[in-house]
């Protein structure tokens, strides 16, 4: 093999560093450093279908490729960032994270963790469901428990003036 076509060859994988990542367009970008002060701007960053995050820059390694050794085309793989990594998983476990501590870990043994610093809300429709420090707020539809709404339009029969208990909710 001639130097070249080694050289080539060495060029088409590389380890990188990452900044000015830009999350605003078709495709993610950012300029990469492929050697000693060599900087590239606007390198196209490849990210999993039905997964996107904008990756914080401080310690934002990545591999990169020379696509058919074309320094020209050059592609990023997913991003990695060591220093927030969620890390001390268990075999077979999944996590999901942000970098100020929130995640979401599945484990291997069938439960699903969710840990968040300020709140959990979850959507559907016009239905909010929010659990934070501060308690749990169901905002718009109806509540339930064993088939019998106990929200703010249910009614009571059996009422009686005094320290009588009610009957439970009948709708």
């Amino acid at each position: 093999m001639n130097s070249e076509t080694a050289g080539k060859i060495r060029g088409m994988v590389r380890r990188a560093t990452l900044k000015n990542i830009k999350d605003d367009g078709q495709t993610q970008t950012a300029s990469i450093e492929v050697a000693d002060g060599v900087w590239r701007d606007d390198v196209e960053i490849l990210q999993p279908y039905g997964f996107a995050s904008h990756v914080p820059e401080d310690g934002a390694l990545a591999i990169v490729l020379a696509v058919g050794s074309d320094e020209g085309d050059l592609v990023v793989l997913p991003i990695a960032n060591p220093s927030k990594r969620l890390g001390k998983l268990g075999e077979g476990d999944v996590g999901l994270y942000g970098q100020h501590g929130d995640r979401i870990t599945i484990s291997d043994g069938g439960t699903i963790e969710l840990q968040a610093g300020e709140s959990v809300s979850v959507k559907i429709g016009g239905v909010t469901f929010k659990v934070s420090a501060d308690g749990v707020d169901i905002t718009g539809g109806h509540v339930k428990h064993n088939g019998k709404n106990i929200g703010d339009t249910h009614i009571h029969g059996g009422v009686i003036a005094g320290g009588d208990d009610t009957d439970v909710p009948s709708n």
